[in-house]
């Protein structure tokens, strides 16, 4: 019977991911600034970026020849090792959002718990589809340990935003969308880069591609302006009874 070498790349993997990680200055600096409280989404996207870096290097330090049988990334042990380890950096990330977004509501005395975003299934399926396909070469599939590992990391930050924009959209908040770009972007990010109101904000905001570096963050307000006309808006004492009463459920 063959001996199942998943256990042991897993823990090799998160042995490296702990090295990598624990080394990084920027998420000691995100810690202590959500430990103080001054934290924002921007270090949100900034921490997802980073895990995701250290993942890949991670993935790529044992997913190797000498470690995999037939010096080849077969599907089942790519489900069993990639899969968990993303979903680690997808529950991480929703954390580190959840606790920044808790304490900028207390800023603004809003009782509303962050929601989790749902894990893309589909997505990461379609990943390990691409990373295992029969044709590949070993470097064919450790280049989708690569760019990808963090695209998606990122793209967890930004499913949390496009899911909790949503929701608060739905009990009453008016949220905004602010997406920023990063510097020497591409036409299409730059085109997009501006402050949208929710319900008017372009379907691609939330979307990234490789490589893409923007910030895509959101913010609610008891009392904010309309970003097209400028214009102030109060939350109605019906809407703001809806929180209240949401903020006092378990």
């Amino acid at each position: 019977m063959a001996t199942d070498i998943v256990p042991q790349l897993n823990e090799r993997i998160s042995v490296s991911y702990t090295k990598y990680s624990m080394r990084d200055r920027e998420l000691t600096r995100i810690a202590n600034k959500i430990r103080d409280g001054t934290a924002t989404l921007k270090d949100g996207h900034e921490y997802s970026k980073r895990v995701g870096q250290h993942l890949s290097e991670a993935l790529l330090d044992n997913l190797t020849g000498e470690a995999l049988p037939d010096g080849r990334l077969y599907y089942n042990i790519a489900l069993r090792t990639v899969v968990p380890h993303l979903q680690n950096n997808y529950e991480l990330v929703n954390e580190i959002n959840a606790a920044i977004q808790t304490e900028i509501d207390k800023a603004q005395k809003i009782g509303i718990k962050p929601v989790k975003a749902d894990f893309p299934e589909e997505r990461i399926k379609g990943l390990i589809d691409k990373m295992t396909a029969e044709k590949n070469t070993l470097d064919d599939s450790r280049t989708w340990l690569k760019e990808p590992i963090i695209n998606n990391s990122e793209a967890f930050h930004d499913d949390y935003i496009k899911k909790n924009a949503a929701f608060r959209e739905s009990l009453g908040l008016k949220a905004v969308i602010i997406r920023e770009a990063s510097s020497n972007c591409c036409d299409w990010c730059a085109a997009l880069e501006g402050t949208y109101d929710y319900s008017t904000a372009p379907k691609e905001i939330y979307q990234r591609h490789e490589f893409c570096r923007c910030d895509v963050t959101y913010q609610t307000e008891r009392k904010s302006q309309n970003v097209w006309s400028k214009s102030s808006w109060e939350s109605s004492q019906e809407e703001i009874n809806k929180r209240i009463n949401y903020g006092m459920e378990e």
